[in-house]
């Protein structure tokens, strides 16, 4: 079984070259300044062992206490390392990102072996709405990896305790529950996987507890209830030394995290099929229809067959595979939730982009499992076919997020025409990650247009922190008045001219414009 792993160190190497070698062109988001700013606050609290509680003191609207800071400590950290900020940023976020198509890799190996984890690892590599947010993005992409080694340690879980002896797994149990606690201090709504482990209890006890009696009904509960104790126990106390609202708030942080996170403050207005919906006023489908429109078509395909394998085996009353159920599970509950709950969301599918790595799992493992069943019966042509056409799916992926580079966030699904047809009818690039660009330019070509020593200029569609990293230190920011240069969306406005604008299959995101006064001519 060598082929499968050669291939998956492959992808592995490839997929790590690549996105080392183009973090850079991707650009930064709207919120990077900001969790910078939290992430070093939170640092000093532990450096002075808790006496700067500063990450307190942060604008209210903006719940930044309220944030998990789990992951932005951990950026914090090599920042202080490094002394150096931007670059620093990317390259962790980078590097964590890869980390979680790592795990997922192990993840798929525990579901259908040596081709299951490459499987898995290919799917997750390929996915635009993943790996092209891994350089920039501090929230969406860790709570993805942190939820996928969740994943990955239950189903190691769920091996081991299938045996007909099952072992106590003390540190088993343990890593579970510090690989939930890690995941809420970056989210907290990773609190959901107790729900998920209490549906695998549920459905231990519906498989086996009928033939429960006695002592072994007793022991059963001892070491269930033993398990949820050092699972519960391990998990809180990793989320509070990683977050410490929790530690300077013992009796109410963690309540008034879920209450604020439910409750989001955000009702600005998105587009969404078309028109524009408030994002406190959503429309049921919104979170699972982001999840078809903003996948690679084999990952579509394979689930909605999942589904339908599931649905006939119950009513055929076969048994299912309880992994396989842990994968539904952990696919429809955070949808089921977000529906239940009226969530605010906004900007596609990133919110719950930890269901995505889910879905590249059943997938991955359901392929593997059909090929393998086709190979046993002989229907080679069907094996053959069925590896062709997830092939096939995923080269348009590569090939669609190639057109949009550095915006692969923005891929749409070829059931909605890819990114021309889809972008005027969804957000697309939501990010603003094209001042990076315009600003790069800028910096390249300002000679041409003034002579001026201290130039201005102001950033009016992100903020002149998110520019002035690429520009010369001859550079002013301001925030008022008239500057020399502006980097906008919009056409210019009275006084300025256009001199270079920031395209995306045809369509402007960023310009850059110079006053027509104090220019050379």
């Amino acid at each position: 079984m060598r082929l499968p792993y050669t291939l998956l160190g492959l992808v592995l190497a490839v997929v790590t070259w690549v996105t080392l070698a183009t973090a850079r062109y991707h650009g930064r988001t709207y919120d990077e300044y900001m969790q910078d700013d939290y992430g070093a606050r939170v640092l000093k609290f532990y450096l002075s062992f808790g006496h700067d509680r500063s990450f307190l003191e942060m604008p209210d609207y903006l719940y930044m206490p309220q944030h998990g800071s789990g992951y932005e400590v951990i950026v914090a950290f090599f920042q202080q390392l490094t002394g150096e900020v931007w670059q620093t940023r990317t390259m962790v976020n980078a590097c964590f990102g890869l980390l979680g198509i790592l795990i997922v890799a192990l993840a798929g190996r525990e579901l259908a072996g040596p081709w299951g984890a490459l499987a898995a690892a290919t799917g997750l590599a390929l996915y635009p709405r993943y790996t092209g947010q891994l350089p920039n993005n501090s929230k969406d992409v860790p709570m993805a990896v942190a939820m996928a080694l969740v994943l990955w340690l239950v189903l190691r879980l769920l091996r081991r305790w299938s045996r007909p002896q099952r072992p106590s797994g003390v540190l088993a149990l343990a890593a579970v529950g510090a690989a939930i606690g890690f995941a809420a201090s970056i989210r907290v709504n990773a609190l959901l996987w107790f729900g998920l482990l209490a549906l695998v209890s549920a459905g231990y006890w519906l498989r086996h507890g009928r033939g429960l009696r006695g002592v072994a009904l007793r022991g059963e509960l001892a070491r269930q209830f033993c398990a949820a104790l050092v699972v519960g126990s391990t998990a809180y106390l990793v989320m509070s030394v990683m977050w410490p609202y929790l530690l300077t708030n013992p009796g109410h942080g963690l309540l008034d995290s879920v209450h604020s996170m439910a409750n989001y403050d955000w009702d600005n207005e998105i587009l969404f099929g078309g028109e524009l919906v408030r994002a406190t006023r959503l429309p049921w489908y919104y979170a699972p229809w982001w999840l078809v429109i903003g996948s690679p078509l084999p990952v579509v395909l394979l689930t909605a067959a999942a589904a339908v394998a599931a649905a006939l085996a119950l009513v055929r009353r076969q048994r299912l595979d309880a992994r396989l159920l842990l994968l539904g599970a952990y696919t429809v509950l955070p949808l089921v939730m977000i529906i239940v709950a009226h969530s605010t969301l906004y900007n596609s599918l990133r919110q719950f982009l930890f269901v995505v790595p889910g879905l590249v799992l059943l997938a991955a493992a359901l392929l593997v499992r059909w090929v393998r069943h086709a190979q046993r019966h002989g229907r080679v042509a069907l094996a053959v076919a069925l590896v062709g056409a997830a092939v096939l799916g995923q080269a348009e992926a590569a090939y669609a997020s190639a057109r949009i580079f550095p915006y692969e966030y923005s891929y749409f699904s070829p059931l909605v025409g890819g990114y021309t047809g889809a972008r005027h009818d969804y957000e697309s690039t939501y990010y603003g990650s094209c001042t990076r660009a315009a600003a790069v330019w800028l910096n390249d070509h300002f000679a041409e247009y003034t002579a001026e020593p201290r130039p201005t200029f102001r950033d009016e569609h992100q903020w002149n922190s998110l520019a002035e990293v690429d520009l010369a230190d001859e550079f002013v920011g301001v925030g008022d008045g008239q500057p020399l240069f502006r980097i906008t969306t919009d056409v210019p406005g009275p006084g300025y001219r256009e001199i270079h604008t920031v395209t995306l299959a045809g369509e402007p995101l960023c310009r850059v414009s110079v006053s027509n006064t104090g220019t050379l001519e």
